[in-house]
């Protein structure tokens, strides 16, 4: 027969007066005073607390509260929590349950990291008491298998702030201390636990006055550093900029395009997680994930906003050329191995830092032609600094093009073109297509900041998640997420898809299928360039997906998503139009799943 334990009384700790409040609800009042909108959770057996605060709120119908949203993978909560603080600068909240919830949150916290995007994530602990000593003590077996013994230790490398909140009485401030840290450059990742007895402590309102503690203010070029660098962008023949997540703070494209502009300036982006620049400036050299043909030519390279500008092994800049490293984090302090031989490198603000550059150049009179053809370049600099544009944009153009109407695939250079033909124009792109990256973002001819929201890190699977956090952020918007296939067997899209329906966040994605991973293959050849595998199909190197799923219906069941396979180019626009009505007019979301080509001669 079952035993049913006696009812417990409460603790004598536990006070229930109109002076007092849980824990717990005081951790959603630091978190609506702090502006966060949106709890991504996935709770379990530590948060009964938060589960009566999350009641209380409803029924007294609190204006300020944030909204919960429910997710049932912990990847997806903090992907989505990622996408909206990416587009917004606004960090929101992720809540998971102790260790197994933690680690469930996986390559998701190193992509908050390395992204630079705020987040506040907080875990419950197994309790720590056992005899009912404490409303909140252990009272289910878990408790126990659930308890080890350095919980924050499986993200703490990855979070500017991990700390455990051990009494209900400096809640707000430990909330407010992590989200100092979360929101100072480089932002990231704050993570934040405690017990189930702190989170239902009941804590006198005296203790809890609103708290804010501002993040710190970036910091600015000293005068003399912006005299030397801009003296010598002047002077250089060859200038060059490279960038990658410029873009993220957007109002530093503008202040890019002004100084490429005055001076002229070439600018290559790296990885490509944000338009940094309007891809139709003259300016504009495009992206890339290797060493770019220009950097070797470069006798002045101003890197802005950059972790990895080249790859050594793949070329590397002249030895006498300047080099200035610009960065809110460029000593790269996460990064055992990391080499630039630059002049200079200073921590700051590259808004401020690309400002005060303008402000010199305007100074000395770099406004006009007249004034930039003094400029002691190389000669026809600035007729070769058009010409090279036409000839790229022409490039571009002529991969767009079908060889033939009969063509049996889609290539991406169409797909793209085909996007950007059909899709309004402020569409949002969320992008996670690895080895395909480049070339839609080519194609996609983005010039707005903020159109492209991209990781810029290793974790894949973050694409389906960052879509609905983009769409919560930009609810007005249309938002076209593109992925891999396999990066949509990694992102849980079955989670994404219910959230997008239950939460009504349509948007549309498109799953790049070629059959396989294609990024291993491309990492053996850089060391194995005529090796065993070079001749092998993906069958036989297990990289491949054949047979494929069914990614479509894969959405549609979980999410009641409208969905089309596309084979050839010729299905392809009928199936973005309809995919945009089903969007704009029935608000479900749409998925098309396109064959594309793969780098991979099978046999």
């Amino acid at each position: 027969m079952l035993h049913v334990p006696e009812k417990r009384q409460l603790p004598e700790d536990v006070v229930v007066d109109g002076n007092f409040t849980s824990a717990a609800e005081a951790f959603f009042e630091a978190l609506a005073e702090a502006g966060i909108t949106y709890c991504f959770v996935n709770l379990g057996s530590d948060h009964p607390a938060m589960l009566e605060a999350m009641i209380k709120a409803k029924k007294e119908k609190l204006a300020k509260f944030p909204q919960i949203i429910t997710c049932p993978s912990e990847l997806v909560a903090l992907s989505a929590a990622l996408g909206f603080a990416q587009v917004m600068g606004q960090p929101q909240c992720v809540i998971v349950h102790v260790d197994c919830g933690t680690l469930a949150m996986g390559q998701s916290i190193h992509n908050a990291s390395i992204s630079r995007v705020p987040v506040l994530c907080f875990a419950g602990l197994s309790p720590y008491t056992q005899r009912g000593e404490h409303l909140g003590s252990r009272t289910e077996f878990i408790h126990w298998l659930q308890d080890v013994p350095d919980q924050s230790a499986i993200v703490r490398q990855y979070c500017r702030y991990s700390a455990e909140i051990k009494s209900g009485r400096n809640i707000k401030e430990m909330v407010n201390r992590a989200l100092q840290f979360a929101t100072s450059d480089p932002k990231g990742p704050a993570y934040l636990m405690a017990a189930r007895e702190v989170i239902e402590e009941q804590v006198d309102k005296k203790w809890l006055e609103p708290e804010y503690l501002c993040p710190i203010t970036p910091s600015a070029l000293s005068q003399p550093d912006v005299a030397l660098i801009a003296d010598a962008l002047i002077r250089a023949a060859r200038p060059l900029v490279i960038t990658s997540y410029l873009g993220r703070n957007h109002k530093a494209p503008a202040l890019l395009e002004e100084l490429s502009i005055r001076l002229p300036i070439r600018v290559v982006e790296m990885v490509g997680s944000d338009v940094c620049i309007s891809s139709d400036l003259h300016a504009y050299r495009g992206v890339t994930v290797t060493t770019h043909q220009e950097i070797p030519e470069a006798d002045v390279i101003l890197i802005l906003d950059c972790d990895v500008p080249w790859i050594p092994t793949a070329g590397q800049p002249r030895k006498d050329a300047k080099i200035f490293h610009l960065d809110v984090d460029p000593l790269k302090q996460q990064m055992p191995l990391f080499s630039i031989k630059a002049i200079r490198r200073l921590k700051v603000s590259c808004e401020l830092a690309l400002t005060q550059l303008n402000g010199y150049l305007e100074d000395k009179g770099h406004l006009a032609e007249k004034d930039i053809s003094k400029i002691p370049r190389e000669s026809s600099h600035h007729d070769k600094f058009q010409d090279v544009h036409s000839e790229y944009t022409q490039w571009k153009s002529a991969l767009e093009k079908l060889e033939t109407p009969s063509d049996d695939i889609t290539n991406v250079p169409y797909l793209a073109s085909r996007l950007r033909s059909q899709l309004p124009t402020d569409t949002t792109y969320v992008l996670e297509a690895v080895t395909n990256a480049g070339s839609l973002i080519h194609h996609l001819r983005l010039t707005k900041p903020g159109s492209l929201v991209a990781s810029g890190a290793g974790g894949l699977g973050w694409g389906g998640g960052a879509a609905l956090g983009v769409k919560l952020a930009k609810p007005d918007s249309f938002i076209c997420a593109i992925v891999g296939d396999g990066v949509y067997l990694f992102s849980q899209m079955e989670s994404v898809f219910w959230i997008a329906r239950r939460y009504d966040i349509p948007f549309l994605l498109i799953v790049l299928n070629n059959g396989g991973w294609n990024a291993p293959k491309v990492s053996t050849l850089l060391v194995h360039k005529d090796g065993l595998s070079s001749k092998s199909n993906r069958r036989d190197l297990n990289l491949s997906f054949e047979p494929s799923p069914d990614y479509p219906g894969i959405a549609t069941a979980a999410g009641g998503a409208w969905g089309a396979t596309v084979k050839t180019p010729s299905e392809l626009d009928p199936a973005i139009k309809e995919a945009r009505r089903v969007i704009e007019v029935e608000k479900r979301s749409a998925v098309i799943e396109v064959a594309v080509p793969s780098m991979w001669k099978e046999t």
